[in-house]
């Protein structure tokens, strides 16, 4: 894992930015994306629909363009959900979230849970890089640890935390439960309601290395007055 001062150094490598509110338009895409070039940071997540337009934004940068299945909700059927990861490959998405079936997993129907997760992991077969959104706002702490071991034990490298839609920040204590659950067998992304520089060293240091941030906090993350920190 890098180190924190390797990771705050460049940081913009370490967050994605994105537009991902039913209300953003065409105006906001122009803007992530402009912002997204003068920053480097490492990808762009769009709605489904918007997929081909940021991609056409982005061209010639070093930004990736993601997007999400299953969206926000995590509600839909496995099948729409396969449908959508597979459309947004066809549609050149280079990092892909897909939001588990939060109620599923609530209720302990971890079979349920497995089997949709393993659906997308073969469909993805590696392309691109894959992550479970868990929505760790809605879940106990057991809750998320399951949410941990199956998404592991279906394939998946990334553990996400949230969809920024839930309305409940993601904790330091939600990163460290998430940690220890996968004991360096997934990689950690932090998102939802992380707005400070503080959160950010906090959450590297308990196993994070990749954020998802709104526009103004990743900014103001990135452009901080430069500190030296052990």
């Amino acid at each position: 894992m890098p180190h924190r001062s390797d990771m705050l150094d460049n940081l913009a490598r370490h967050i994605d930015i994105s537009c991902v509110q039913a209300q953003h338009s065409r105006a906001d895409l122009k803007e992530l994306a402009d912002i997204a070039r003068r920053y480097d940071f490492v990808s762009a997540h769009v709605l489904p629909n918007w997929l081909g337009t940021m991609k056409r934004l982005l061209e010639r940068s070093v930004t990736l363009v993601g997007s999400p299945a299953g969206f926000p909700s995590g509600g839909a059927s496995t099948a729409i959900k396969l449908a959508e990861a597979a459309e947004l490959l066809e549609g050149g998405a280079q990092e892909i979230d897909v939001v588990a079936p939060i109620g599923r997993l609530r209720s302990g129907e971890l079979d349920y849970v497995a089997d949709e997760l393993e659906a997308v992991v073969a469909l993805i077969d590696s392309a691109v890089p894959l992550r479970v959104i868990l929505e760790v706002g809605h879940l106990r702490d057991d809750e998320i640890r399951a949410g941990v071991e199956v998404a592991i034990a279906a394939g998946v490298p990334w553990i996400k935390t949230g969809t920024g839609w839930s309305g409940i920040p993601t904790t330091v204590h939600h990163i460290e439960v998430i940690a220890a659950a996968a004991n360096g067998r997934a990689a950690i992304k932090a998102a939802g309601g992380i707005r400070d520089i503080d959160t950010i060293e906090r959450m590297i240091d308990a196993g994070v290395t990749r954020f998802g941030m709104n526009l103004p906090s990743a900014v103001a993350a990135v452009t901080r007055p430069a500190t030296r920190t052990p």
